[in-house]
């Protein structure tokens, strides 16, 4: 029988529930699930935290992060700024995104994605949610395993700008 020795292959089923948590093959069912699934998602990005934003009067583009990266932005931001690099902050705060970051995103030519993730997670999901094009999103990525710095993040900026090392 399969699934009976440790070692020996096993099944499993590819349908869904139902609303009540049974099981079904059902497509209308299904679909049920799923559409309340998305209403409660839609619903969710009108309420979870408000993204942190900070702008400057004529920014040249705009930088936007997550979570612990959010020191090192700041340092880097201010340092660039030095050099006449001004780029505009968000800071989200909570996923599903709400509307302000889709807002934000679109303002921009120029948006560097900010994050400690080989794979660049945040800005995979910026692309899928918000619908920006993606050669507006540059990543920075870091994951050495230590708190992302200043210096990660002024390297690949200055690289992408041609500009001269910050202060």
């Amino acid at each position: 029988m399969p699934g009976v020795h440790s070692t020996g292959a096993y099944l499993v089923r590819g349908s869904g529930h139902n609303q009540y948590g049974g099981y079904t093959e059902r497509s209308d069912e299904y679909l049920e699930v799923v559409d309340r699934l998305r209403k409660k998602f839609l619903t969710a990005s009108g309420i979870v935290p408000k993204p942190v934003i900070d702008v400057y009067d004529q920014p040249t583009g705009a930088i936007i992060s997550i979570g612990s990266c959010d020191g090192a932005v700041r340092e880097a931001r201010d340092r660039l700024a030095i050099n006449g690099i001004m780029l505009d902050y968000m800071r989200v705060r909570a996923f599903p995104f709400c509307e302000s970051v889709t807002k934000f995103l679109k303002s921009y030519d120029q948006v560097f994605v900010v994050e400690q993730n080989r794979d660049g997670q945040l800005r995979a999901l910026l692309l899928i949610e918000t619908g920006v094009a993606s050669e507006k999103l540059t990543s920075i990525l870091y994951y050495g395993g230590e708190p992302m710095s200043c210096q990660d993040i002024l390297g690949s900026i200055q690289a992408y700008t041609g500009e001269e090392k910050a202060a």
